[in-house]
């Protein structure tokens, strides 16, 4: 028996647990139960999402909590110590932003929570981005669903949005690295 067969024995009780478990170990997205129910149940796709999205809220402070108190001992055994570096620069830069993308992306969902811990991002602001995100995905999904009729590959507009956002990022950064310059350039004119 597959594990989400298992969680869909219990329907709604079986989604909520499934969201807090996902949201700090590494299980698949929310999607394999999520899109099971709103196709069994169309009339309960607000239902189904909101209970995911709270059970991803309760899921992720428990991540948190675990990262914040283990540091990086909690995150060793999932990612290199080149990739946590990475992560753990990213979280200092960008903070709320990189839980808020990842939070539609198909970045996992215990990764934000623990590095989110283990940086010591303050919670209220992770929990409310990342439990915020995660219900607009979990919207965006079930209501695509329930409207088209078909299950629509979000993590292929989770991974353009991506890079949408670094291309932006990165002329930011281009910008602000020739406006640098040239103002450099003007003192040394003068």
């Amino acid at each position: 028996m597959a594990i989400q067969d298992f969680f869909m024995l219990w329907r709604d009780l079986g989604l909520f647990l499934y969201a807090i478990l996902k949201a700090f170990l590494p299980l698949p997205s929310l999607e394999v139960l999520l899109v099971p129910l709103v196709i069994a149940k169309p009339q309960c796709w607000l239902w189904y999402s909101l209970i995911g999205a709270i059970g991803t809220f309760i899921g992720g402070g428990i991540g948190y909590a675990i990262a914040q108190r283990l540091g990086r001992k909690a995150f060793e055994h999932l990612a290199s110590g080149e990739e946590i570096a990475k992560g753990e620069a990213l979280m200092d830069r960008y903070g709320v932003w990189a839980v808020l993308i990842g939070g539609v992306t198909p970045i996992p969902d215990f990764l934000l929570a623990y590095l989110a811990g283990f940086t010591n991002m303050r919670f209220l602001r992770f929990a409310l981005c990342d439990g915020g995100a995660r219900m607009a995905r979990s919207l965006l999904v079930s209501y695509c669903l329930i409207t088209l009729g078909e299950v629509i590959n979000f993590d292929h507009f989770g991974t353009i949005l991506s890079l949408v956002i670094l291309v932006w990022m990165l002329l930011r950064w281009g910008i602000g690295k020739r406006r640098a310059h040239h103002q450099a350039t003007e003192k040394n004119k003068e």
